[in-house]
């Protein structure tokens, strides 16, 4: 018997300065996002509004309209593109009579469902405790505060939402030494692996092949086709060839990290530091990106942002346009003019591979040549698309 997704209806809104278009593409990676996270999207809506509402962040009117048509198609639960504050969600939960979970909750969801690994689940747990602290309401305001003292008869004592955030810090606090710890062993395993092997990380928008390109390279990997398919980072060694005077084997350290994503949640880049620690500590890195996606050159600029805020600004790095077996042939002869030191490859057929183990192996014995830096990279140039 097939189990039921639970059905939602979604929301964005759309500012004076906004387009059209980019909020019709926001809502639509808001639906591969709901999807992922085990929910049926039936609906949406593009709320012109110049600016948020304070206590409810949408209109009035617009909830009640949204809210109708959601209930009328069957969704229990409204999911909201941008980011909104505690009293926000109840207010609107109050005023349509729905369950409301905003982006950032939504990806901490999908998180939560795919976190596999000790760290992997101690660093969603700790993202979500530290987005839920701002967040705690009322829930127990029907009990009268707690005496508290020994020896005393009476006093003001604790109210269940002060035990609530204590709890909270507390576990917070937990947390945070569990994941130091996991972070020194990480590093202890980076010192233990052989010296001289040049560390490659894999970097790009959540589902743009990372993971392909490293069963391409190590022969290791498990593909999925969605978003956020990896959450632990897997580092394997890759085979380059052997070297041509000595005849030795030429090899790296290739690592397929976490994906990004427009409007990233600052609590899972906190706390997947130790993470993103495989990628800050890399000698390269390997961007991927879906040379077939509408919004290639705005994924882009979001990993040249997130790459920056990382603090791998200047980490060498080589674009590889995955996918291009898509691409018509017009697309691919512009996109080569406007990426002209990409890499084109396509994971099913193994087309660019070679190409990219040739600039892997110019990490051995030093760094790649230098090149010039196109505009995704530049650091005056990067601002993170709202």
């Amino acid at each position: 018997m097939t189990e039921t997704r639970p059905r939602c209806f979604l929301l964005a809104r759309q500012g004076r300065d906004d387009k059209e278009e980019t909020v019709e593409d926001h809502l639509q990676e808001l639906v591969e996002l709901a999807r992922a996270g085990g929910l049926e999207p039936i609906g949406q809506a593009r709320l012109k509004r110049a600016t948020p509402e304070a206590r409810s962040f949408y209109g009035k009117g617009q909830l009640e309209a949204s809210s109708s048509e959601g209930k009328s198609l069957g969704a229990t639960l409204l999911i909201c593109d941008d980011e909104l504050s505690g009293s926000q969600v109840r207010n609107i939960e109050k005023a349509t009579g729905m369950s409301c979970m905003d982006r950032t909750g939504l990806i901490l969801s999908i998180f939560e469902q795919r976190a596999q690994t000790r760290e992997a689940r101690a660093q969603v747990e700790l993202a979500r405790f530290e987005y839920e602290l701002p967040r705690l309401k009322g829930a127990w305001t029907h009990l009268e505060r707690q005496a508290g003292g020994v020896g005393t008869r009476g006093g003001a004592g604790e109210t269940q939402i002060e035990v609530d955030r204590r709890m909270t810090r507390l576990r917070i606090s937990q947390l945070k030494k569990e994941l130091q710890h996991l972070e020194r062993v990480r590093e202890t395993q980076r010192q233990g692996r052989v010296p001289g092997l040049p560390r490659v990380a894999l970097v790009g928008y959540t589902n743009a092949g990372k993971t392909s390109i490293l069963k391409c390279l190590t022969g290791e990997g498990e593909p999925k086709d969605m978003l956020f398919a990896t959450l632990d980072t897997t580092t394997r060694k890759a085979w380059l060839g052997a070297d041509d005077e000595t005849g030795a084997p030429k090899q790296a350290l290739v690592s397929d990290t976490v994906g990004f994503i427009r409007k990233l949640p600052h609590q899972l880049v906190a706390a997947f530091r130790s993470t993103l620690g495989e990628v800050r500590t890399a000698d390269a890195l390997v961007v991927v990106a879906d040379a077939a996606h509408p919004d290639l050159e705005e994924h882009l600029k979001i990993v040249g942002a997130t790459l920056h805020d990382i603090g791998c600004g200047e980490h060498p790095r080589l674009l590889v346009l995955n996918q291009v077996d898509r691409l018509t042939r017009p697309r691919r002869l512009d996109m080569k003019k406007k990426h002209p030191g990409a890499v084109f490859s396509c994971a099913l057929t193994k087309d660019g591979i070679a190409d990219l183990r040739d600039w892997l192996c110019e990490l051995i014995p030093g760094p790649p040549r230098a090149r010039e830096l196109e505009d995704w990279e530049r650091p005056e140039l990067l601002e993170q698309p709202s």
